[in-house]
């Protein structure tokens, strides 16, 4: 069990920003049963761990309604204040689903989209990946590739290769509108991913995402472990894909793996850049490295960071964006080798990557779970919201030249943020000083209530003498 205000051990699963907040529900954890369904499973995955970056803590919130069955490796993405999962794996045999369920943040209470159903032509699969889109003010969930279940249609312009555990390996897209609820296949175009599990994928904007290594499957059923990049242009009715590999004459490049982690660093310098870590190659040992990848430049930088964050796999990576030259990083969970669970103090670890002066990202501090759950951690958290406010006003104001308007537009959202956590830090104060009120107030009647007893007792005294 979890300590209290902590995340318990886990892997294969996933962790969803909403705001200043993280969401992490279900995963391979102990005490979870390896069933397809029963109370006690759905006792456990009715709960969902809540991260809140100005407080440092995790909370566990009990949810209404019926989560998925796909608990492991299940393909997950937040639009606004929901959360959508996709598929997974149940646990127990090669039962895959293909259900898609929402989860309110707000409410928290699970709404069933779509139940799995073995005769649509959707594959029930796992260890792929989802992202959402925006089209004619309509949302979209387009989830890609992944292991699972033998498919009961094998769509055209798609590839389905049976490996040699018996899974089968896609690279199917499926298209849902969230609106309609409709499921279609979008046309793929350029140079696209073949049949691929445990790789990552990342948005970029509304249009354009990244995807990063995994395990690729060939026509003749050989199986590789990549560390090959794609770009991905996005549009209602075709995938456009861009193959990036590694050229002979750079060193600087991770190794091909999977089972690793990612996040999508964007801070308003118009270079968007890609963090991952981890993951494994043909190894049952975890690698213990992290990278950033410039997607703009199409080059990667190695991160001195602890064992203690990197060495892991099948964990999960978020980012908060503090200015336009900090960012944290969230690493959550994961194993160092199989059945070996990251165990507290290093469940969670917070990592601070800054810039130099030469506009290079170095490693600034890194806080373990006891290092997040103090009053350090807090004071901290407010230094940099000062700092970042302060940063964003100056990068604001600085002349630029040609077209500023997504510039613009990128610092006002940022900013707003900003002021979001002041005034969620400002309500934390808030509470935490009406709790100091309401307890002096209740010492205070305790206190009378004493004088009140003490003088009957003496009034009983005199009359007994």
């Amino acid at each position: 069990m979890a300590s209290k205000n902590q995340l318990n051990k886990r892997a294969g699963h996933r962790t969803v920003s909403v705001g200043d907040s993280l969401y992490v529900w279900a995963g391979h954890q102990d005490g979870l049963p390896e069933v397809h369904d029963s109370e006690e499973k759905r006792r456990i995955t009715s709960n969902i761990q809540h991260f809140t970056l100005s407080t440092g803590q995790w909370i566990t919130r009990g949810t209404t309604g019926t989560p998925p069955l796909g608990v492991r490796v299940y393909f997950c993405t937040a639009i606004n204040d929901q959360l959508y999962y996709f598929g997974g794996w149940c646990g127990h045999d090669e039962c895959d689903h293909n259900s898609i369920t929402q989860l309110d943040t707000v409410s928290l209470q699970w709404r069933e989209l779509e139940p799995t159903d073995a005769t649509r032509p959707v594959m029930r699969r796992c260890t792929g990946g989802m992202i959402s889109f925006e089209h004619d003010g309509v949302h979209h969930l387009l989830m890609i590739g992944g292991a699972g279940s033998k498919p009961a249609v094998q769509l055209p312009h798609y590839k389905y290769i049976e490996v040699s555990n018996g899974d089968w390996r896609t690279n199917e897209h499926s298209m849902y509108n969230l609106s309609s609820r409709k499921w279609n296949n979008p046309s793929i175009i350029g140079q696209c991913i073949p049949p691929a599990d445990n790789f990552i994928i990342e948005k970029i904007n509304n249009t354009r995402a990244v995807l990063f290594g995994g395990r690729e499957t060939d026509d003749d059923a050989k199986t590789t472990v990549t560390n090959n990049i794609y770009i991905l242009e996005i549009s209602i009715s075709t995938v456009f894909w861009q193959c990036i590999k590694k050229p002979e004459a750079i060193d600087q490049w991770p190794v091909g793996r999977n089972r690793h982690a990612g996040a999508i660093i964007i801070t308003g310098s118009g270079c968007p850049m890609l963090v991952i870590s981890g993951g494994r190659d043909n190894s049952t040992d975890a690698l213990d490295d992290c990278w950033i990848f410039n997607i703009t430049q199409h080059s990667w930088i190695k991160l001195d960071v602890p064992h203690s964050v990197s060495k892991r796999r099948s964990h999960s990576l978020s980012v908060f964006i503090m200015s336009p030259h900090c960012v944290w990083i969230i690493t959550a969970g994961g194993v160092i080798r199989r059945g070996t669970f990251v165990t507290n103090p290093n469940i969670v670890m917070l990592t601070e990557i800054v810039t130099n002066s030469k506009g290079e990202w170095t490693v600034g501090d890194t806080l373990d779970t006891n290092g997040m759950n103090n009053e350090e951690y807090k004071k901290k958290y407010q230094q940099q919201l000062q700092t970042g406010r302060r940063i964003w006003l100056e990068e604001y104001q600085k002349p630029r030249k040609g077209d500023t308007a997504d510039i613009e537009q990128t610092v006002q959202a940022l900013m707003k943020s900003l002021e979001v956590k002041e005034r969620e830090a400002e309500q934390k104060e808030r509470e935490e000083a009406e709790k100091d009120q309401e307890i002096r107030r209740y010492r205070h009647q305790l206190q009378e209530k004493d004088r009140e007893h003490q003088v009957v007792l003496q009034e009983k005294d005199r009359e007994l003498q």
